[in-house]
């Protein structure tokens, strides 16, 4: 033990000798290696400062970078990828069609259910053309469209053999003449007494068109038109009234008399491709209210970029004269690209008794259906294949449909999500036509008087990339930021390794210091006399 002085004394020395020793650390160094130390610390600290600058971009700034260069390459001004493609597409786009032929005639004309015999499918390639683009405030852009389908016999035929060829123009089918039934059903918008009519009817009837209710026509009649001789001799009477009827409208040239206008997305990219006019309509003249009539939504071959899941894409659907949204369903890989498919939601086609808002399309019948009567003039509605996500009795009430089948019958959409382009898209739509009993026409007199819906063509469109346009789109937007990504992660996996090298470098300098003066830490003037006083 010490006496109390002399353990004084003893701490007196031990606190000058770690002073001591902290001096001589810090100041005693050889020049060279001070320098030394306050290079390898730069150096760390600049490493430090270097790998968290890295990881930070990587996490938040990249995305922005990134993303901004994305939007500036889909805006639809002159140089961009984006503007060519919506100039002049390069996917190959199709409109597939099957029709329904009408094999019990007598039975239906007598009130009983239809059986209907699927005829093709048809393959129709579709070309689209922008034409007289115009840009205004370099906001919007004006442009007329020239739409047009050429028969692909190849595609066609491709497994058939020579006897059952399919061919458009000769091949006819059986099913319900619209000009007689549209008619009849539109009394109230034709501004004339019922005997007229009637009368028309008779002299049509007296001309040879004895089947009225029923017509032999070709595929390529029903769908891209013909001048119906019933219309024509009724038109004698009724001048305003049409005399062609079809189903998709085969534009050429001379037709485009009308332009549409939308946003080009550089001044706000989130509006890329919206509609704001359309056909020279800045709203829509067919529907029940403001919200129906409403022109909004991109015609659907691309979308504003950065889509996101919880959020839905709206398309203008000129087939159906209104805007749709689509809901997210799933991610998928297509053409080795991640991904969302959205699809139209049940409540698009729910009646107006389940969803209040579609009365303004008066959607006054049975889930599942859109009515297209005020738009064609004709009760023309519009479903799914075989009715999907309408009431199970409307397909009861037609035989030969195939059963239900979401995964192959729904329309659906797959959009890449970072830049909003279209990688896929399937619109499916199944054309019908009501009939029902109607006293006044011998032709409708003996149908039932509960409503039944008669299917006349299935009409499905098909786009998106093929595989040559799916890889040049990789190349030009994935694979440089794919090797982006690796070099910037690359330099923080180098900057890193440095920073490990460095601090350990430091650490063994530091190390070797310390214990070169460690035993200054008691003075060695004192240490005889420490050992001395331990041993006494």
């Amino acid at each position: 033990t010490f006496p109390h002085q002399g353990r004084k004394q003893w701490y007196q020395r031990r606190v000058r000798g770690m002073a001591e020793g902290i001096r001589s650390y810090c100041w005693n160094l050889e020049p060279s290696a001070k320098r030394r130390a306050h290079r390898l610390t730069a150096i760390f600290a600049f490493l430090i400062l270097l790998s968290t600058g890295i990881l930070l971009f990587n996490l938040l700034g990249f995305s922005i970078v990134f993303q901004s260069l994305v939007n500036a390459q889909v805006v639809l001004t002159n140089g961009t990828l984006s503007f060519e493609q919506w100039l002049l597409p390069s996917p190959r786009i199709y409109k597939v069609v099957t029709v329904y032929n009408i094999t019990n005639t007598d039975e239906v004309s007598a009130g009983q259910a239809p059986v209907v015999q699927p005829l093709g499918p048809y393959y129709f390639r579709e070309y689209r053309e922008k034409i007289d683009v115009g840009v205004v405030y370099n906001q919007e852009i004006w442009f007329s469209e020239n739409k047009h389908y050429v028969f692909d016999d190849e595609k066609t035929n491709a497994n058939l053999s020579s006897s059952t060829k399919l061919d458009p123009a000769t091949d006819t089918f059986t099913t319900i003449n619209l000009a007689y039934v549209g008619i009849a059903y539109n009394l109230t918008t034709i501004n004339a007494p019922v005997s007229e009519i009637i009368e028309a009817f008779a002299a049509a009837e007296v001309e040879g068109e004895m089947n009225l209710f029923m017509k032999n026509r070709t595929v390529k009649e029903i769908m891209f038109g013909y001048k119906d001789p019933l219309l024509t001799i009724i038109k004698l009477k009724f001048p305003t009234l049409p005399d062609t009827i079809q189903i998709v409208y085969n534009m050429s040239r001379r037709d485009m008399t009308k332009r549409s206008k939308i946003w080009n997305g550089q001044k706000d990219v989130s509006l890329l491709g919206q509609y704001t006019e359309w056909q020279g309509f800045t709203s829509l003249p067919w529907w029940g209210s403001k919200e129906a009539n409403t022109i909004n939504g991109t015609e659907g071959l691309f979308f504003a970029p950065n889509v996101d899941r919880d959020t839905s894409l709206t398309t203008w659907t000129d087939d159906l004269f209104r805007s749709n949204p689509m809901e997210y369903v799933c991610d998928e890989i297509v053409h080795k690209m991640n991904t969302y498919k959205f699809g139209i939601p049940e409540y698009v086609l729910a009646n107006a008794t389940r969803n209040p808002l579609n009365a303004g399309f008066y959607s006054f019948c049975p889930s599942g259906l859109m009515n297209l009567t005020s738009v064609v003039n004709a009760p023309v509605f519009a479903s799914k294949p075989s009715f999907l996500d309408g009431e199970s009795w409307l397909l009861d009430e037609v035989v030969g449909l195939p059963p239900v089948n979401r995964t192959t019958m729904d329309t659906n959409i797959w959009v890449e999500p970072i830049t909003g382009a279209l990688v896929n898209a399937k619109k499916q739509l199944q054309v019908n036509m009501l009939i029902e009993r109607m006293e006044k026409f011998p032709k409708l007199g003996k149908l039932r008087k509960k409503p039944r819906y008669v299917p006349i063509a299935l009409v499905v469109e098909t786009g998106g990339m093929d595989d040559e346009l799916a890889g040049t789109f990789r190349t030009e937007v994935f694979l440089p930021r794919l090797v982006f990504i690796i070099v910037v992660w690359c330099l923080y996996g180098i900057a890193n390794v440095f920073l490990v090298g460095v601090g350990i470098t430091l650490h063994k300098h530091l190390k070797k210091n310390q214990s070169t003066d460690r035993t200054l830490l008691i003075p060695p003037e004192d240490k005889a006399h420490a050992y001395g006083a331990d041993n006494a």
